[in-house]
């Protein structure tokens, strides 16, 4: 009830406007994310790559581009906060308006281009994280930067970050900032994965692919994520939709071409760690994804629109399954696929 007459005020304000607000009051007030969060428990937490998770929904890049409420998102129950999309230098991203709601299909569309304040400016708050919650960092190319100078620039801010964040996000299918998605080619990635595991920073390296492209470059990508030895990859970013104007849509209106995307990734069975994102909305959408083999999801958009009843609601249910299973999480996603399907088709809520 409270959420809902919060979520009115602000969406009766421009919807970046609204974004600023929110974020400025979840800075200063980092205990009402503990009061309207959920209780943080060893039952909940897993291994997803070398990194423990706390709960199996984390917080979606784009929320905290700056890295500046991260107590507040812990506090809430999160069970990993990835902050970004960090550029090396600062840059103000594309004109203003930017960000569009669609309240009925509860989806957002944005058009930013990747606004935040840079590498120097967001590292101190890195530094300082004492969070109890792994921290990772979606990390992007400038704008004006060339294809040579971007590898580059993800070294930089992989070493400069490296020692302070459990996991890295390499972000090249943002459809908002132009020639980025040209950069999902193999020839450019070999390159890019080459440089950044050959430093002697070893942290947890994910992939974020768009839901537009061809069966056949998801498998190519999951075979070059394979080959260089990443984590994972992130399934995945927004959807063009070019009827409704420029930029990517989040949200439900994302939701089914995220799903066969990662259906695709997980029917490959490799060793990559695959996290869902793209239309997260409810528990079913996530147990779905853990009886295909996945373990943890992402929202952004849902979280946006449901508020802190959405981690609520999958706290509920996760907790309700676990209590049926007489096993904790880490367990549950030891067992065989099959096993897992089973378990999951005779739950009960």
């Amino acid at each position: 009830m409270l959420y809902s007459a919060f979520r009115s005020f602000m969406f009766s304000l421009d919807p970046e406007t609204a974004h600023h607000l929110t974020l400025n009051l979840a800075k200063l007030s980092p205990v009402l994310g503990k009061i309207s969060g959920i209780p943080r428990e060893e039952k909940f937490s897993f291994h997803l790559g070398s990194v423990r998770w706390t709960f199996p929904i984390g917080l979606a890049a784009g929320l905290d581009k700056n890295a500046e409420a991260l107590s507040f998102f812990e506090a809430q129950g999160f069970g990993a906060l990835e902050c970004g999309t960090v550029t090396l230098r600062a840059q103000e991203g594309n004109p203003r308006p930017r960000i569009f709601r669609y309240k009925d299909e509860e989806s957002l569309r944005n058009a930013m281009g990747f606004p935040n304040r840079g590498l120097q400016d967001i590292l101190p708050r890195i530094k300082n994280y004492q969070g109890q919650v792994p921290l990772g960092i979606n990390m992007g190319k400038n704008k004006e930067s060339s294809t040579q100078k971007s590898i580059e620039e993800l070294s930089t801010i992989f070493e400069k970050m490296g020692p302070y964040a459990d996991y890295f996000v390499i972000n090249v299918s943002s459809p908002n900032t132009p020639g980025l998605r040209a950069l999902q080619e193999k020839e450019y990635l070999s390159e890019l994965f080459a440089e950044l595991t050959s430093k002697s920073i070893k942290k947890d390296l994910f992939l974020k692919i768009a839901p537009d492209l061809s069966r056949e470059k998801i498998l190519e990508l999951k075979k070059l994520a394979v080959e260089y030895q990443l984590t994972g990859i992130i399934a995945t970013n927004t959807t063009i939709m070019a009827d409704k104007g420029e930029g990517g849509i989040s949200g439900k209106l994302l939701a089914q071409r995220s799903r066969e995307v990662r259906s695709l990734l997980l029917q490959e069975q490799t060793e990559l760690e695959i996290i869902a994102a793209g239309g997260i909305f409810s528990p079913q959408d996530l147990f779905e994804f853990w009886a295909q083999g996945g373990k943890a999801g992402q929202v952004y958009t849902s979280y946006i629109y449901r508020g802190p009843a959405l981690l609520k609601n999958f706290h509920r249910s996760i907790n309700s399954f676990l209590t049926q299973q007489s096993m904790n999480l880490e367990e549950f996603f030891s067992l065989p696929i099959k096993e897992r399907q089973l378990r999951l088709k005779e739950y009960h809520p």
